[in-house]
């Protein structure tokens, strides 16, 4: 089933600005585990919503971008790393059972790759919970996938006033 927002949500203005958050990794991460969702080592911000957080009713917005290397598998094929973002555990929008993030048709093939994942929290928060965007990958076919000059970018646009009804 298609996973679609029906009308734009608009966030804009009022007392709480925009909040953001940023890590990132220039260290070059391999993987050879086929078939296994994993997450990405570091490539996480704490981050919690709910009464008493610094946004306790938000849209968030992660944004992961990095050198990416996929190596076809040795017997011949083509090579396809997945990857994705989770907040709390729980998968972002848009969701889909396609994640695919990274292929390669020779042997090894870099490339930069960047993408976003959104979670709605403007309802159904009513006790502090996490919400931490955290990478996760899966090398779906291939010998390797690997990541280097990585960056996690999370944006918290939380709900006004005037937004809330």
């Amino acid at each position: 089933m298609p996973d679609v927002l029906q009308s734009p949500v608009y966030l804009s203005g009022g007392a709480q600005p925009t909040q953001i958050a940023v890590m990132w990794g220039s260290e070059r991460f391999e993987s050879s585990v086929t078939g296994k969702w994993q997450e990405l080592p570091g490539a996480k911000i704490t981050w919690k919503v709910g009464p008493g957080s610094s946004a306790p009713r938000c849209i968030l917005v992660a944004t992961f971008t990095a050198e990416v290397l996929v190596g076809r598998p040795v017997s011949g094929g083509d090579a396809l790393g997945m990857l994705d973002i989770t907040f709390g555990g729980e998968n972002g929008h848009p969701q889909s059972d396609n994640h695919r993030y990274a292929t390669a048709q020779s042997a090894e093939e870099w490339g930069s790759v960047t993408t976003l994942r959104a979670m709605n929290y403007l309802t159904g928060v009513d006790s502090m919970r996490d919400a931490s965007p955290q990478v996760i990958f899966n090398l779906a076919q291939g010998s390797n996938f690997g990541f280097q000059n990585w960056l996690l970018k999370l944006e918290a646009y939380p709900q006004t006033a005037s937004q809330s009804g």
